[in-house]
């Protein structure tokens, strides 16, 4: 099974695109420890030393790791998981639990929008307004810029709504 791998060594993070969808959810999983989600998955997932967080959404499966980890180490263990849960895939959002709303956007915007937004050297801050509701400011050559809005709609809240549909609202702080 081919399975792509994308490094993102600014956040100590390492994305893996599986072929195949993963996770049947509505919802991204953000696990923080083996005990949020019961599965050998994610046992084994958490047995790699250095690994913080584990975020699963249709076919990424995305680990944040500690800066003191051996980057290539932790990568050859996590496909070694990927590729022992992938013979025998399971609906883990029977099994995950529900987890913190804004932990799991700044984990998914870890792994799907700031390396965008970094290779124009911008980046956005996060902050949740109220009951799903999350506001964003662009930072470094971001602020300002005139594609912003753009960025925003098609980068940004596409992202947001496509693994975290519970979303209402993405607002730009000005």
């Amino acid at each position: 099974m081919l399975i792509k791998t994308e490094d993102l060594p600014s956040k100590s993070v390492i994305n893996f695109y599986l072929p195949q969808i993963a996770v049947s959810s509505e919802n991204a999983i953000l696990l923080e420890n083996s005990a949020d989600c019961k599965s050998d998955f994610t046992n084994e997932v958490f047995a790699v030393e250095g690994v913080e967080y584990c975020l699963l959404a249709e076919n990424l499966v995305s680990v944040k790791y500690s800066d003191e980890s051996d980057k290539e180490v932790i990568k050859a263990l996590v496909l070694a998981c990927i590729d022992d849960y992938m013979q025998n895939p399971l609906q883990l959002s029977e099994y995950c639990g529900n987890g913190n709303l804004l932990r799991k956007c700044e984990a998914l915007a870890d792994a799907l929008i700031r390396p965008t937004l970094n290779r124009d050297k911008g980046d956005i801050t996060i902050s949740l307004l109220g009951e799903n509701v999350l506001q964003v400011q662009f930072t470094g050559h971001c602020a300002g810029c005139p594609y912003a809005q753009n960025t925003l709609q098609n980068v940004i809240v596409k992202t947001f709504k496509r693994y975290l549909p519970q979303i209402k609202e993405v607002r730009l702080k000005e």
